[in-house]
């Protein structure tokens, strides 16, 4: 059996001793009331994550704990071999799969599991994960990686939705509603709404696909009320659109009058945005509702935004007028990290989560790892991590940081030739010794990071 020292909680190995954590990884110095669940404080001087014993959090964590990247055809061998099973996902495989995550963890010194997920020994069933986790409710399948197809962008203003955010309530958060170790609720992964991102990946948007709509579609309905209120006279609406409607009626009247493509002009894009935000408000508002109607203890951090697209941008103010914790995704380098986040620090007046990102460096199983610009080798990736972590750690909004992920998952593996995802360790299990250093040492000092004045900005 795999010889692993099963640990009773999620304190870090090395640096913040036992005594200075509680049971949830929060630094027992700085106190805050208690509520029994996670949430967020700004103590005056930065945000913070509190935990449900009210100790101060940052989250340090990691993404992309996918069982299946444990069972693939190079390495399905290898892992039942450690595991000591005789069949992958058996019960011996998926005790000692545990096992070793607690292991890595708590000696690597992070405290959280991200959204990136799969795998029910770690979180389930509710209550029993070793970990803090980000847990998932996603009413509409729009993570960039599913390709959604135009159907997913459903009419959000219709009752129909509501009823689907009551339903994937119902069955995705009340399971996790009385679960302290939940850290928050997360929906889609980068979902992609903007025009750029529809264009990007082949998609569509909401302002195209309604504005298509029969004339009864309450999403149809809103868009031709915003129109009118945009154009005086239907003729200023004809010649921007090139279109020959007598009145707005016919206008409504009009079903799939345009076509999916990208804004023709300026004055076109402009009318995209601007109903674009009244479709995010909308789908946040009633998606937010459905979460409360069975879940009143826990952060709703709603999407997971693209700081590498023109998401922030475009209808960053609108979710922040819904979400408790902005949650983004940022590929980039420390300076540009600092531009994006002190950009927003006195906008949106919110903590800010960085739920899925890493620095990368190619190798022969990960030939073209996600993250750009690509360090050169292990060395230069984790002075990046280091430099990435350190800094951001100074800005009084910044509450923590999930990396992409913990193992390589392969060019081999279906789905990942042209692009990997790289983790802190190689398939079969060994860690990239230069990172495996930069993580540990970061995360014993995590909280003198933290606490550093946030005044110190990095230049």
């Amino acid at each position: 059996m795999l010889s692993l020292p099963l640990l009773s909680s999620c304190a870090p190995l090395r640096g913040n001793s036992h005594d200075s954590l509680d049971k949830y990884g929060g630094w027992k110095e700085k106190k805050f009331i208690a509520t029994g669940y996670f949430r967020v404080e700004n103590d005056g001087t930065r945000w913070w994550f509190v935990t449900p014993l009210g100790n101060a959090f940052i989250s340090f964590g990691i993404n992309h704990y996918h069982m299946e990247w444990w069972a693939q055809t190079y390495n399905r061998h290898i892992w039942n071999k450690k595991f000591n099973a005789r069949e992958t996902f058996d019960a011996r495989w998926l005790s000692s799969f545990r096992e070793s995550v607690i292991y890595d963890l708590r000696r690597l010194g992070l405290n959280t599991l991200g959204i990136h997920t799969t795998a029910p020994p770690l979180t389930d069933p509710p209550g029993t994960s070793p970990f803090p986790y980000v847990a998932p409710y996603e009413p509409l399948l729009l993570s960039h990686y599913k390709n959604p197809k135009a159907y997913v962008y459903a009419d959000i203003f219709s009752p129909e939705f509501i009823l689907t955010c009551r339903n994937k309530a119902r069955n995705e958060v009340r399971p996790r509603s009385e679960d302290p170790m939940v850290l928050g609720f997360a929906m889609s992964d980068c979902p992609p709404l903007t025009d750029s991102e529809a264009d990007h990946y082949g998609t569509t948007t909401w302002p195209r696909r309604l504005r298509n709509l029969p004339k009864n579609a309450p999403g149809k309905i809103a868009y031709v009320t915003m129109i009118k209120q945009i154009y005086p006279h239907i003729q200023q609406f004809n010649y921007v659109y090139g279109t020959q409607f007598t009145d707005f009626n016919s206008l409504l009247l009009a079903q799939n009058w345009r076509a999916d493509h990208p804004p023709a002009n300026d004055a076109e894009a402009r009318d995209n945005s601007l109903f674009l935000k009244k479709c995010v408000r909308q789908y946040y508002s009633v998606a937010k509702s459905a979460l409360r109607e069975y879940d009143k203890n826990h952060l709703f951090f709603g999407d997971k935004l693209n700081g590498n697209s023109d998401a922030l941008d475009q209808y960053l103010q609108v979710v922040a007028k819904y979400s408790e914790v902005i949650n983004i995704q940022y590929y980039a380098p420390w300076q540009q990290q600092k531009q994006l986040l002190t950009k927003w620090l006195p906008i949106v007046k919110l903590p800010i989560l960085n739920g899925d990102s890493s620095y990368s460096s190619p190798t022969e199983l990960t030939p073209s790892p996600h993250g750009r610009p690509h360090a050169r080798d292990q060395l230069q990736r984790a002075d990046w991590t280091k430099k990435f972590m350190e800094n951001a750690l100074k800005l009084p909004n910044f509450v923590g940081w999930h990396m992409c992920g913990i193992i390589d998952a392969s060019k081999e593996m279906p789905g990942k030739e042209n692009a990997q995802h790289q983790g802190l360790m190689s398939v079969d299990g060994v860690f990239y010794a230069e990172m495996e250093e930069v993580i540990t040492n970061l995360a014993s000092r995590l909280y003198e990071l933290a606490s550093e004045n946030s005044s110190k900005r990095d230049t």
